[in-house]
This record gives C-alpha cells, structure tokens and sequence, in this order.
C-alpha cells in the first residue's frame, strides 16, 4: 500500500476515535474546554471528508475539459481529444476504460491521441494491457493514435540506475495489444493524416526516461509552412530535446497529474521530476513560445489518490 494511503486511513481511524472520545465527554466540560473540543470535532470531521474525497471521490470522477488553441496553417477547424495516464491495473479496469471511450465518443472527435502510461505496472504480473481493449471502438471510428509513458516500461525515476522505483519492462505486451487494436504507436516517428482534407502531421516520441529518442523521421515533415505539426512526448520534458530550427505548432504531454493532490495556493503536492518545473504539471503553457499542455491524466500512480486535481480527457479544438 502507498504511504500517503496509509496516512489517509490511518488518519481516518485516529481522527474517528479522537471524535468518538470528545463527543462522549464534551458534556462534562464548560467554558473555553468545550468549546475547544467542539471546534476540534468539527475540524478533525471535516478532515475525515477530505480524506474520503481524496481516495472515492475524486479519483472516480472524469471531465472532458475544453480547449481551444490557435494554429495558423489550419484552415478547417479540427476536434482532437488527448487522454493520457489512463494507467489501468490494480485499481482500474476495463470499465475505466469504457468510460473513457464513452466520453470520447459523445465528444464527436476529429482525433483521439493517447499519452502515454497506459498501464500501471506498479508491481504485479498480469498482462494489465487486456483492460484497454475498450479502445478498439475509437480506432475503428476516428484516427487514434499513441506513444508510449515510463510506465509501460517500468520505470518510475529518470535515474535508470535505481532499481527500486523499476518493475519490470511491460511494453511488449502494450505494444501487442494496441496493435492488436489498430491504434498506432509513435516512437520516434511521424504520421500526416488527412483529417478534414487537410494535412496535419503528429510526431511522437518514446519515453525519454526509458529509451533513446531521436528526430530522423522529422525528415518527413513536408511543406512546413503549410503543414502543422503536434509534437506528442509522455513527458513534458521532452520538448527540450527539440531539434528543429521549426518550432511544433503544439506539444501535448502527461505524466505528471497534475501532482494528484493540489493543495490551493501552494500547488502540486505530488513530485513527478519535471525538470521543466511546476508551472509545467497542468494545462496550457508556452516554452520558447511553444504552446504546451499538460494533461492531469485520466488514472493516477502509486495508489487511487487525488484532490482538487479531477481526471481529464481533454478536448481540444484547433
């Protein structure tokens, strides 16, 4: 079990019995003690629902979050929708997944890009690829595409050199399904479908934490000052690897949950080692001018925990 889910319960169960003791023998104070264990009542209540919310509520919630961003050499406007860290295991299954298909599907796509981390593998041994086979719906109806997170290779630190944040290589068998479901996977490659008779190109890399990344297919990336290019990295991170003289029109990126738990005026409270920083860990930002957005994901790592971050799937018309 994840230290801050023990924490969390443990809190819960002392927080509990605290109450039971104060409320039993509130009746024996008077003056400032009672009112002192009133107040402390209310608020160690009020802990045990943020609690509660932090592990069943909000880890089970999903929205389609809207944006809109401006790319010049699109002509026809075009509907993408971008989910990533779906993250399926222990926690969520197959109808996880569906869920998030049936979102996807009401929201009328042009696109559908996966970010990465599909999978947990945070320890076990099942193949947890089989719970995404709910994603053949999207491939069979609009152009999907992938790349792969750290996850899918079990690694959990960009030190490689750490044995004990890694769990084993899973891209295999993540590999083998999402072919299996006719959604292609972009490592180091590019693709320029049609998409409402104009040509748009998307460039995915492999996680940079886990294997090495190169731009030789950039290469293909024809009539650059008419076509767009969507830059799509697992990490934020990896828009610092960016070769090209020619800036991507846009860069869509995961990983970092947006910390799971956001704490108002402070911000993320879960570290994902972004070297690019906090104001990277959620939504619309610029790098050198480069729009970039960052999806909280639509799972979490190391345990159901989030709060005032709910999972996304994120529409996004350009």
């Amino acid at each position: 079990m994840h230290f801050l889910l023990i924490i969390i319960y443990g809190y819960i169960l002392v927080a509990i019995i605290v109450i039971s003791i104060l409320w039993r023998d509130q009746e024996k104070l008077k003056g400032k003690k009672k009112i002192f264990a009133q107040t402390a009542i209310f608020v160690l209540f009020l802990g045990i629902l943020m609690a509660i919310s932090t592990t069943l509520l909000y880890p089970n919630l999903l929205i389609i979050k809207e944006k809109q961003i401006k790319i010049n050499k699109i002509q026809e406007p075009i509907t993408i929708i971008f989910v990533s860290d779906i993250q399926v295991g222990k926690h969520k299954k197959t109808l996880w997944v569906e869920k998030i298909v049936e979102k996807i599907e009401s929201a009328k796509p042009d696109m559908v890009i996966l970010g990465g981390d599909l999978i947990s593998n945070e320890g076990t041994f099942e193949d947890e690829s089989k719970y995404l086979e709910p994603l053949v719906k999207l491939s069979e109806k609009y152009p999907t595409y992938a790349v792969m997170g750290n996850h899918e290779y079990g690694i959990g630190s960009k030190n490689r050199e750490n044995i004990n944040r890694q769990t084993g290589d899973r891209s295999e068998d993540v590999i083998a399904r999402l072919n299996k479901l006719n959604i292609p996977i972009l490592r180091n490659q590019i693709d320029c479908p049609q998409i409402k008779e104009q040509k748009i190109c998307l460039f995915g890399i492999d996680d940079i934490w886990s294997k090495p990344i190169n731009f030789d297919d950039l290469k293909k990336w024809e009539d650059r000052k008419f076509v767009p290019i969507i830059f799509i990295t697992h990490n934020p991170d990896g828009i610092t690897y960016w070769p090209e003289e020619d800036k991507p029109d846009l860069v869509l990126a995961g990983h970092t949950h947006g910390g799971q738990i956001w704490v108002p005026g402070i911000g993320p409270f879960g570290l994902a080692g972004v070297e690019l920083g906090k104001k990277y860990y959620r939504g619309l930002n610029y790098w050198n001018n480069i729009p970039i957005y960052t999806s909280v994901g639509a799972g979490e790592s190391a345990g159901p925990i989030r709060f005032w971050v709910i999972p996304e799937i994120t529409k996004i018309k350009i």
